[in-house]
This record gives C-alpha cells, structure tokens and sequence, in this order.
C-alpha cells in the first residue's frame, strides 16, 4: 500500500456514488485549455494570411499557446486523474485586425485568470509563468495589429 493516494481514492469514491468532486480549482481550466487551443488555430490561420515576418511571429505565438493548452491538460489530469476533451471550434473568416483585436481581448482576460491562479499552492509557479507569457503575447498581438498596412477587399493584411 506504499502507492495509495488518499485524494484520488476520495475522486474515486466521490464518482461511484455520483458526487461532484470537491476540487473547486479545477473550476474554469476546461475553457481555459479550451481557449488556448482557439487561440492557436487562430493564429495559425492568420499566418496563412500574413506577410512573412508577420506569419513567423504568428507561428511562434500559435507554438506557445499550444504549449499553454497541454500545460493546462497536465494540470487538469493531475488534479482529477482525467483527460480534458476540449470541443475547438472552426476560425471564422473574418478581416485580419478584427482577428487580431479579439485575440488581445482573449489574451487579456487569460492573463486575469492566471494572475488571479498564481497563488495556487501547488500549481501557482506555473501559472505566474503562463501570465507572464500572456503578457509578452499581449504586446506581440498589439505590435501585429500597429503593422496592418491596410486591408484587402478579401480580409488579407498587407503588412509594411
């Protein structure tokens, strides 16, 4: 018995008989993963449509975000010995800066909710350091949105 976990066993228990778990911090990292890997089908998408320099700097944010959303299934997995299935919807077509301005809007609230999780007593290190990037992404997606050039009739950036 040196591997008995007490928590999981008490997860266990709480799902044979039908009981929500009692892991209040798990509240909310679903959408969070959920919208990590969102936001790094959007920016793929958008380096698709973006002039070179553009497109690398959006291959890189796609990178990070995606390294995000696993971070925050291990930390899921961790806390309730399951695997998050989250459902990514489709990127809509829509014009580069209106992307761009949503993607900030989304980077923004992610940092709240990773500054607000950064005192976490096992987790929260990672979560500082989660803020931390979303800080650096939100610089990075204003700095994008100040090189749009102008926009095409079909929604492509012209980058300067």
């Amino acid at each position: 018995m040196d591997n008995y976990d007490a928590a999981k066993a008490t997860r266990v228990w709480q799902r044979v008989q039908g009981a929500k778990p009692a892991v209040p911090e798990v509240d909310g990292i679903p959408a969070l993963i959920a919208g990590e890997l969102e936001d790094s089908a959007t920016y793929l998408h958008l380096a698709k449509r973006m002039g070179q320099k553009e497109s690398q700097i959006l291959r890189r944010l796609s990178e990070e975000e995606q390294s995000h959303g696993s971070c925050l299934k291990g930390i899921y997995r961790l806390m309730t010995g399951e695997q998050s299935s989250p459902v990514i919807p489709p990127v809509r077509q829509q014009p580069a800066e209106q992307i761009l301005r949503r993607c900030y809007g989304k980077e923004m609230r992610c940092l709240a909710q990773y500054e607000a999780r950064s005192a976490d007593p096992e987790y929260g290190p990672v979560f500082a350091r989660l803020a931390a990037q979303e800080r650096e992404h939100c610089m990075t997606v204003l700095e994008l949105i100040g090189r749009l050039n102008g926009l095409h009739r079909s929604g492509k950036a012209r980058s300067e």
